[in-house]
């Protein structure tokens, strides 16, 4: 059978597997865990995955660097068990044949599920409603939505965004769908409609959410004129980056109090303590709680060594030319 080295710390195997998808692992596989609750360095990766074919890493784990590719050219399969794995394009990749896969998709769906919470609660009116609550008898909400009644936007057709897509459909709303990578055919089998204009989105929607990577064409992509020209009462939903939108001009708005935010990111990020998010009424910050650690993501991992063991590809695979689109 094929050798499996996990580099995860017990704890973390804990948050990231099941018991049913550890026993699924290791029931395809010879797979050696990291016995130990301690992140393993370069050095000891390199002893550690002698011998293994499929390397498992995630959060602060090592990297498939240089000198542990060299040690272990044995190693045909790098899953991260976690999002990103930009980082790992360097020059010391160049050449090697090995494939990275991200477990991206499964983070994606723990995050639209937070934003789904997040917008049925601001729609709604929850909490300016016990907000007011506290000091009236009973407050009247004139100005709630619900899903059915509204206008939704989505900007960025990414793992997030299709799954929150996937979550929100059934609901009812009329989706409208900004990106310029998708056509308007496939935003229509998605379920959305595409605009070609972030303004018009803005324009047109009682919640916008965001879901686009960081890179030099998304940065303060939501600026000024988009913010301003966002309805009264509008709900700005941004679990991406803090980087994509400008949080200035998000501020200024809000407080004219016309919008309401829900932020799970920030930029810098955590917030500086005087910034006005932390203790702005019509905002809800927090921190970046929206993915992390979950069973999603072992199995994920579960799937995509199978698909691998079976001679096809893990759910996303990331290759060079992929860099300019992902976070």
């Amino acid at each position: 059978m094929v050798q499996i080295g996990v580099l995860l710390p017990i704890s973390m195997q804990k948050a990231i597997f099941s018991e049913a998808s550890r026993n699924d692992l290791e029931a395809v596989a010879n797979v050696r865990w990291n016995e130990t609750d301690e992140q393993l360095n370069d050095e000891q990766a390199c002893e550690f995955l002698q011998g293994c074919e499929v390397s498992i890493g995630s959060w602060r784990t090592p990297k498939p660097s240089k000198a542990i590719l060299e040690a272990c050219p044995t190693i045909k399969l790098w899953e991260h068990a976690a999002g990103s794995v930009k980082a790992f394009f360097t020059d010391e990749l160049q050449g090697k044949e090995i494939m990275i896969a991200s477990c991206a998709p499964a983070i994606g769906r723990t995050v639209a599920e937070m934003v789904l919470g997040e917008m049925i609660i601001g729609l709604r009116r929850i909490i300016p409603n016990a907000q007011s609550n506290r000091t009236e008898r009973r407050t009247p909400v004139p100005n709630k939505l619900y899903l059915a009644a509204a206008t939704v936007g989505i900007i960025g057709a990414s793992q997030v965004g299709r799954y929150f897509l996937q979550l929100v459909r059934p609901f009812g709303p009329r989706v409208l769908l900004y990106d310029p990578y998708i056509t308007h055919e496939a935003a229509a089998q998605l379920g959305a409609t595409k605009v070609d204009s972030l303004l018009e989105l803005c324009a047109q929607c009682d919640a916008i959410t965001m879901h686009t990577p960081m890179t030099d064409s998304t940065r303060q992509m939501m600026g000024a004129k988009e913010f301003q020209a966002m309805k009264d009462d509008a709900v700005f939903i941004n679990s991406s980056r803090g980087g994509c939108i400008d949080e200035r001009a998000l501020i200024a708005e809000l407080e004219k109090g016309r919008l309401f935010a829900f932020l799970d990111v920030s930029d810098p990020e955590p917030a500086d303590m005087d910034n006005p998010i932390r203790t702005m009424p019509n905002v809800i910050y927090t921190s970046h709680l929206a993915g992390g650690q979950s069973y999603h993501i072992g199995n994920q991992v579960v799937e995509d060594v199978k698909a691998y063991l079976s001679g096809q590809k893990p759910k996303m695979v990331v290759t060079w030319d992929m860099l300019d689109r992902l976070a």
